[in-house]
């Protein structure tokens, strides 16, 4: 099989998988108007709600903020796997991380994929990465790359009229954590407890390190606005910023649970993005790259995933995905999972719930963690924080209602009151996982035939027949 053939036999799925169009959507760009520059802010490990601009009052954070004020905050946007190098690859190359062949941490997407870094050199972007890529073979793709330095090189070495695309992968706020990381660190007592952790001056301590590195994220995030600022380049410059996964912290990084999976998004594109707006629809970061190639005037691949945001950007809310796909794999040990989340219900389908909870080596490490163990050991943690981290089985499935239960506690998946719910999205799931090549076996039969099959009447993604 050559190269063709092999992207075409990657491709013959795309219609199933919400791909809006294989063509700039009319009026994304005026015909008139030069190609925009994109820069990509990306942290390390930052889950929503923390920044000021999700309602963080204790965190200092007042660039972002600033750009949430003068672009679009998206409220509900997941990444494809709570990992930090799965969900780059899902950014680089525009699909799942298991399309992608980079299921796994430290695993590098196939080579023989497009990736988004080439398509833009391609068509004459100058592209330059600036620490972290964690894709080795595309970060080899970029025209600039500098682990560390001055970032104004990259400025100097693109042509003046050279439109560019420019990844910042800061490294925070990922582990290890230290004093010092800002002049002004935040105090221990005001950080906000999320309820899946003890409120121990250990896990304050190490939030409040966690909050410092969001913070000195934000000082360098300001700092490269002020060059687009200083240059004359914001204007014609998409500025997008996004987590990568969650917060390292058990129950977050490395799990499918709301604080793995959930992440600021944010989007400043003046005249184009309407300052100070947010919305409440689903997305993906995997709808990413196929927005910033619309925006450069560039027809994605047939292998790419995603939907494009250009119209939830120009504000035309009637556009927007009804479900969103998320898996993690082999991180540290293998404890592969699957969910799928809707406007209301998230299912999430465990494929080695025989083991209790295991946290990624970094969060095993961290004093979080030793102060759950603490607790546990002294018999001081909560019913309901027990069972997360002592018990030794978890549910096959697990149904939540994130409207009325947002904190994941209420596990429905058993109450004979959601029996069709749970095996709808079971069958939802089974399709994504059947049509994007998933190698762990779907939950439920989604195909003709099965023993599901009176369940699967249905418009066929494929070709928009009925299928039964």
């Amino acid at each position: 099989m050559d190269r063709r053939q092999f992207l075409e036999a990657l491709g013959l799925s795309t219609a199933a998988l919400g791909t809006a169009s294989l063509s700039p959507p009319v009026g994304s760009v005026p015909s008139d108007a030069p190609r925009p520059n994109i820069v990509f802010l990306f942290s390390d490990d930052h889950s929503v709600p923390d920044l000021g601009c999700y309602g963080n009052e204790v965190i200092r954070t007042p660039n972002l903020d600033a750009l949430a004020d003068e672009g679009l905050r998206f409220d509900r946007a997941y990444v494809t796997s709570p990992q930090c190098s799965p969900s780059r690859a899902s950014l680089l190359t525009g699909r799942t991380p298991h399309a992608a062949g980079a299921s796994r941490l430290h695993a590098d997407a196939m080579s023989m994929l497009p990736s988004l870094v080439g398509l833009l050199n391609d068509t004459g972007y100058f592209t330059g990465a600036y620490r972290k890529v964690h894709q080795a073979e595309i970060q080899e793709q970029f025209d600039f790359y500098h682990d560390d330095g001055d970032l104004a090189r990259f400025f100097e070495q693109r042509r003046r009229d050279q439109p560019f695309f420019l990844w910042f992968g800061c490294r925070d706020p990922h582990r290890p954590y230290s004093d010092g990381a800002i002049e002004s660190p935040h105090d221990p007592a005001e950080v906000l407890m999320p309820d899946y952790l003890p409120d121990t001056p250990a896990v304050r301590q190490d939030l409040a390190h966690y909050y410092d590195e969001i913070a000195r994220f934000d000082r360098e995030c300001g700092t490269l606005l002020d060059m687009l600022d200083d240059r004359g380049l914001a204007a014609n410059t998409m500025v997008v910023m996004a987590g990568d996964n969650g917060l390292p912290f058990p129950r977050a990084k490395g799990t499918l649970y709301e604080p793995g999976i959930r992440v600021p998004l944010l989007v400043r594109w003046p005249d184009r993005v309407d300052a100070g707006r947010s919305t409440d629809a689903l997305v993906s970061l995997l709808d990413l790259p196929i927005t910033w190639l619309h925006a450069a005037g560039i027809a994605p691949p047939q292998t790419v995933h995603g939907t494009s945001l250009q119209p939830l950007l120009r504000g035309d809310v009637s556009s927007v995905r009804d479900r969103i796909y998320a898996e993690r794999n082999w991180h540290d040990t293998w404890d592969p999972m699957r969910c799928v989340v809707g406007e209301r219900y998230k299912l999430i389908q465990n494929y080695r719930p025989e083991v209790g909870y295991q946290p990624a080596l970094d969060l095993a490490n961290s004093p979080t963690y030793a102060s759950i163990q603490e607790q546990a050991d002294a018999d001081a943690l909560t019913d309901r924080l027990a069972e997360v981290y002592t018990a030794e089985a978890r549910p096959q499935v697990e149904l939540y209602d994130l409207e009325s239960d947002p904190g994941e506690w209420d596990n429905l998946a058993s109450d004979p009151a959601h029996a069709d719910r749970v095996r709808d999205l079971q069958l939802t799931l089974s399709r994504w996982m059947d049509e994007t090549h998933d190698f762990l076996p779907p939950p439920r039969t989604a195909f003709p035939g099965g023993p599901d099959s009176e369940l699967n009447t249905t418009i066929n993604p494929l070709n928009g027949t009925e299928r039964r």
